[in-house]
């Protein structure tokens, strides 16, 4: 007498409702994150403006004698974020 096995078939119909769940969760999650989401547009245009005020502060620090915060600031828009905003 053989026995017949009900557990894998159980195993798969909990292993599917659980993909396909998730894949449910998934697409609910994209389509509210990218509503909310800024256009690239806009994002491009913050990234270049931050760019420019941090560049602006450390060249303002820099001209009043700044030896420590200017030299951070420049690098961090000329090397962090000018690229940044060129690549987005």
């Amino acid at each position: 007498m053989t026995r017949s096995v009900k557990a894998p078939r159980v195993l798969d119909t909990v292993l599917l409702h659980l993909y396909t769940t998730a894949l449910m969760v998934d697409s609910d999650a994209n389509q509210a994150s990218a509503s909310s989401r800024l256009s690239a547009r806009t994002r491009s245009i913050s990234l270049w403006g931050a760019a420019f005020v941090v560049i602006a502060v450390g060249f303002a620090d820099l001209a009043r004698g700044g030896t420590t915060i200017a030299p951070v600031l420049l690098v961090l828009g000329y090397c962090v974020l000018v690229p940044i905003a060129i690549l987005k």
